[in-house]
């Protein structure tokens, strides 16, 4: 049987929900790997492919959710290798991407866990397949087909990727010692991103909503570039902060995805349930930490998907804005909802309070009118 290659191709991927383009250098060494052999150890894993979908910043986002049963680890020092193979229809040449995943100690479990990796591509038909590998040198295998396409309401949209290709996701460089490279529109910008489910009801927050809410982040701050950013992930259910980082760069995205990892809504802490304005009191406190700021940002932007709480925050819960505030938006992710079915949350009650102003965003084109707007008004107030 063959040995899996470990280090030597994967030592320096991402650990995260990205997956890093392979050298094409590296590709011979891997492809025999996608060929079955009879006397390979299964590694059981179930695969769900996601289809390709235009994304903020006008790619084509694809990826794949993948849960494993941990009965089959035990202690600690286990790692997952992860390779992708994408191939254009039409007989151009593959694309390998990989990641790398160190598992921390794991107990005697019947958990099962799951994980997922997203990349880019441009329109087109593509043939997929999926590796994952383990230190023992089990192997999982999937294959599927997908394309990517524009739909009806995205007529008009010139993708950002020429067709047939693939790309890792990847990060604008927006804090820089270079001041002319990028052209920022801002100095400083904030995002209190909202780690909760695409669906406000459900109450497990999936593989799948953590990958499309980095990838709005991504998106956000590749479209709306800046001097420095702050960015705070936080959920409203367990009231509480989940990551800080006040000069955040792309180094640290791995770090900001790894937060949300041990994110679990069914089970809350007994001293949450007590305090059951508990999220109102994190949101004030979010705010007023930007209102009184002594280098404020320039612009705030609560970016996620709609709460399930309705309730207002008190204007009394706010400080006083003084000198110079920021400006507040609410980029409201809704990209299953129909207009029809919209409702102001506490986010969007919150925001009011301080004349700022919420986006609710269906689709890309709407994200792209929002940032439009965003830039206009803070270059109107120069």
């Amino acid at each position: 049987m063959r040995v899996i290659f470990a280090a030597g191709f994967l030592a320096t991927l991402a650990s995260a929900f990205g997956q890093a383009l392979i050298d094409p250098s590296d590709a011979a060494h891997i492809a025999p790997y996608f060929e079955p052999d009879r006397r390979e150890k299964i590694l059981r894993c179930e695969v769900s492919p996601i289809p390709p979908g235009l994304n903020f910043s006008f790619r084509f986002q694809t990826g794949y959710v993948f849960r494993v049963p941990m009965e089959q680890f035990r202690g600690p020092g286990h790692r997952w290798s992860i390779v992708t193979r994408v191939r254009p229809e039409g007989g151009a040449q593959p694309s390998y991407l990989g990641a790398e995943i160190g598992l921390p100690n794991v107990p005697k479990t019947k958990r099962v866990v799951e994980w997922g990796g997203f990349y880019w591509v441009g329109e087109g038909r593509y043939s997929v397949d999926f590796l994952l590998y383990d230190d023992a040198s089990r192997i999982c295998r999937k294959h599927w087909t997908m394309e990517a396409k524009l739909s009806d309401s995205e007529r008009g949209i010139t993708p950002g990727m020429t067709a047939g290709s693939v790309a890792q996701v990847f990060f604008r460089r927006w804090s820089l010692l270079d001041k002319t490279a990028d052209r920022p529109t801002l100095r400083r910008l904030t995002v209190l991103m909202h780690a909760a489910p695409l669906f406000p009801r459900n109450t497990r927050f999936h593989a799948q909503d953590r990958l499309m809410l980095l990838g709005s982040l991504a998106s956000l701050l590749e479209s709306l570039p800046a001097r420095s950013v702050r960015l705070v992930i936080f959920n409203l259910d367990q009231q509480r902060e989940l990551f800080r980082q006040d000069s955040f760069t792309p180094e640290a995205f791995p770090q900001a995805g790894q937060s949300m990892n041990g994110l679990q809504l069914q089970l809350v802490d007994y001293s949450v349930l007590k305090n059951q304005r508990g999220h109102i009191d994190l949101l004030a406190d979010l705010m007023n930490q930007e209102l009184s700021a002594r280098d404020p940002s320039d612009v705030v932007i609560f970016l996620g998907p709609p709460t399930r709480y309705l309730d207002k925050l008190p204007k009394t819960m706010l400080e006083e804005r003084t000198g110079i505030a920021p400006r507040f938006f609410y980029f409201q992710y809704k990209p299953f909802t129909r207009p029809a079915a919209e409702f102001s949350d506490s986010i969007e009650s919150a925001i009011k309070r301080v004349h700022g102003r919420t986006f609710a965003i269906h689709s890309a084109g709407e994200f792209a009118k929002a940032i439009r707007q965003v830039e206009s008004q803070v270059a109107g107030e120069r």
